[in-house]
């Protein structure tokens, strides 16, 4: 395809992800290239590329883009445009290590220079011919962005993240240049990363059975479940898939599990189950010899566990659709997973468009929520069980502040240290003994942005 064309998609779908205030991207794109048959798979990966490369560094390639039609007296083009050409001219191959020169001419068939073909966009749109040295001058401007000491604005341009984002991690005690490592972290796409969920089969069996098709495996540095694929691969039609030898989950999720580190014959409720990534790790580590009560408020995301467990078939989850805690009553249980719903901030490698929906308000809503989650289903701990509070965010207000008040509210809980939990496992993170809460963070882990606290019931 014509790389202008392309480009002139990549723009179009832009503006839909920005007017979509609810619609994952992924599945706006999905729908996006679907509706348009013509598109074939090397233009298909090129917009998606492209579009997530701009989504990712969205705030300060817009800036970057409008500062140089500003000073060069030009027509200002669209924010989806500004946000197109800041990413590929500049940011995204500055920061992001992102080539659009290669992804260009994979889609294109030949050499495609990226400048022109924006300039090209640009000039299609506007009818206004862009100077040559368009993408050089921008380039040029690049170390304006950088800082140091930074204001929460400048930080926020630089690490390509909202202010408010900014000054919550910075509230939170997040040194001005983690924050900004942390940005830049979020810019790169995510591993795709699986679980060995085999009983019978060890990661080492699995890895080998990946080297014998010829996909290029390798384990991961914590969980020591966890598998990372090295290459682009369709697994879901793969044998170990669906026999449910393998599940596709971040190695940052995966530690969850192993936070509570399940006796083989406990009682686990996991209140909110979702489509139950974490309920299957539990019953794993039990060798299918426990109870598990799995429970959510989301009917649809309960049905999607349903399916799944038709390839594992684990005879100890139970389903149960809970009206709230009523359905529980006189229950009590070993140990109480609240996986709570949230920001989804920690996600936002694999799900860019996150960190530019989320708001003040809505965080606020969800704090609360988180709250009620806590006050509805800590009761059902018994005493000397452990309840474990996760979220997949990165900030404070929804993971170390909220299980501070909880403490607060409930003399009955103390932390519970995690470190002989992952020590069970072998996991090597470095906790000192008293650690009880851990968050995970991509530059520093290489997973996605996970929070646990592990509290025990006097």
């Amino acid at each position: 395809m014509n790389p202008v064309s392309l480009l002139g998609h990549c723009t179009e779908l832009l503006g839909q992800i920005e007017r979509s205030r609810a619609t994952p991207a992924d599945v706006l794109t999905s729908s996006y290239t679907r509706a348009r048959k013509y598109l074939g798979a090397k233009e298909r990966r090129a917009l998606s590329e492209i579009v997530f490369a701009t989504l990712r560094t969205k705030n300060a390639a817009e800036h970057l883009a409008r500062t140089y039609f500003d000073e060069s007296d030009l027509p200002q083009p669209s924010q989806a445009l500004a946000a197109l050409m800041g990413a590929i001219a500049a940011i995204a191959p500055a920061w992001a290590s992102f080539n659009p020169q290669e992804v260009l001419g994979l889609a294109a068939g030949s050499s495609t220079d990226p400048d022109q073909a924006l300039a090209a966009l640009y000039t299609r749109i506007h009818g206004t011919e862009l100077p040559s040295t368009w993408g050089d001058t921008l380039r040029r401007m690049l170390p304006k962005l950088e800082c140091s000491p930074c204001n929460s604005a400048q930080l926020a341009l630089a690490a390509c993240l909202p202010e408010w984002i900014v000054e919550s991690l910075r509230t939170g005690g997040m040194l001005e240049s983690e924050v900004l490592a942390l940005g830049r972290a979020l810019l790169r796409p995510a591993p795709l990363v699986l679980r060995s969920a085999s009983l019978t089969q060890s990661r080492e069996d699995l890895l080998e059975q990946f080297a014998r098709d010829g996909i290029a495996a390798r384990p991961t540095p914590l969980s020591p479940s966890g598998i990372v694929i090295e290459q682009r691969t369709y697994l879901l039609d793969h044998p170990l898939y669906r026999t449910g030898a393998i599940e596709v989950q971040d190695e940052g999720s995966q530690l969850v599990a192993f936070a509570l580190a399940p006796e083989e014959d406990w009682d686990i409720l996991d209140a909110c189950a979702g489509a139950g990534g974490k309920t299957l790790h539990l019953a794993q580590l039990q060798r299918d010899r426990g109870r598990i009560i799995a429970s959510d408020a989301d009917r649809r995301r309960l049905e999607q566990l349903a399916r799944r467990l038709k390839r594992h078939r684990y005879r100890s989850i139970h389903l149960a659709n809970l009206d709230g805690h009523r359905s529980l009553q006189r229950m009590q249980f070993d140990a109480v997973l609240l996986d709570v719903p949230c920001t989804g901030s920690g996600t936002v490698r694999r799900a860019p468009e996150i960190k530019w929906r989320i708001h003040t308000r809505q965080l606020e809503r969800i704090v609360a929520k988180q709250e009620r989650i806590l006050e509805q289903y800590h009761a059902f701990v018994r005493r000397g069980g452990v309840l474990l509070y996760a979220t997949c965010s990165l900030l404070p207000e929804e993971n170390q502040r909220v299980v501070e008040r909880f403490l607060a509210r409930h003399a009955e809980f103390e932390p519970d240290p995690l470190a002989p939990a992952f020590e069970r496992y072998g996991i090597g993170l470095p906790l000192s003994p008293d650690v009880w809460q851990l968050q995970l963070l991509p530059h520093r882990h290489g997973t996605d942005g996970f929070f646990v606290a592990r509290l025990r019931r006097r």
